[in-house]
């Protein structure tokens, strides 16, 4: 039949399951009248509700709470509640399954489009990856090595008869390189540390040179040493793996000797290139943190 007015306008009206009031009870599940399935409105605004014939003002005499409609106060039990019509349901996505979201479905703007950071501080968090647990973690800025390192250095004279020397505070035999008119002492043979005192073995002549180089600490990590002995022949050494040329430094007598040209490393095996001489004494530094 034809009418003057604007068109009708047609939803996705829910019809509610009847709620039975017992004069105590504020609180209603929400259900479909139809297969009694979950309803959720998502605002009180999306519905109308009818008590014993007098429509409820919304947010003032109920409230919504996912597919709870909880009454300011309770329904008499004599009350009826006529009806309410839900003006639309809140669809659930669900939640993607683990390791199906692709890269392609990430906005390329999601990490471009973030403002850079040019500081950070210890609290700050990052994510990494467990790979043994297999699973996301936070990790605090604080923890993790920074690449800033700083090398310091001190030096002292040797008078013939004085074996100890006062050093920087927190230092171990492995991260100071002492080093006696230009020869490399080997730690604990040579020298030992305890607490801010270095002491050597054997008394610095007098008017020696005496340098001590503080390796960088970077974190908990720590410095280590090996020592082995020349028989005249032996041309290799067993050492720690992951290391080449640059980043250890191999002494024969105190002598230093050069990458590459006196020694090459493949693997665990450091070679020399003319066997030291028998009963020399080898110290191989490794210098790179560990």
């Amino acid at each position: 039949m034809p009418y003057i007015g604007r068109s009708t306008i047609t939803g996705n009206y829910i019809k509610c399951s009847t709620l039975t009031p017992d004069g105590s009870t504020t609180t209603f599940t929400l259900t479909n009248s139809i297969d009694s399935a979950n309803v959720y409105p998502g605002s009180e605004n999306s519905m109308l509700v009818s008590v014993s014939g007098v429509i409820q003002a919304p947010g003032s005499a109920y409230t919504i709470n996912n597919n709870q409609i909880i009454f300011s106060a309770a329904p008499a039990a004599l009350d009826t509640i006529d009806f309410i019509i839900v003006l639309g349901d809140l669809v659930s996505i669900g939640t993607p399954s683990d390791g199906t979201v692709t890269s392609a479905k990430l906005a390329s703007s999601a990490i471009t489009g973030q403002t850079a950071v040019t500081s950070l501080q210890d609290a700050d968090l990052f994510l990494v990856y467990d790979n043994s647990a297999g699973a996301l973690k936070k990790v605090e800025k604080q923890y993790v090595a920074t690449s800033t390192l700083t090398y310091t250095n001190g030096t002292a004279t040797g008078d013939g008869s004085t074996t100890t020397t006062t050093i920087d505070s927190g230092r171990a035999v492995n991260d100071v390189l002492v080093s006696v008119n230009g020869f490399i002492l080997t730690p604990t043979t040579d020298y030992t540390i305890s607490g801010t005192t270095l002491t050597f073995v054997t008394a610095p002549a007098s008017s020696a040179e005496i340098n001590i180089r503080y390796l960088p600490l970077t974190g908990q990590a720590t410095y280590t040493n090996g020592e082995f002995t020349g028989d005249g022949s032996t041309t290799t050494i067993s050492i720690d793996s992951g290391r080449s040329v640059e980043d250890v430094l191999v002494t024969v007598n105190g002598v230093v000797l050069v990458p590459s040209t006196d020694y090459s490393i493949s693997g665990t095996t450091l070679t020399f290139t003319t066997a030291p001489a028998s009963s020399a004494e080898i110290s191989v530094r490794y210098l790179r943190l560990t």
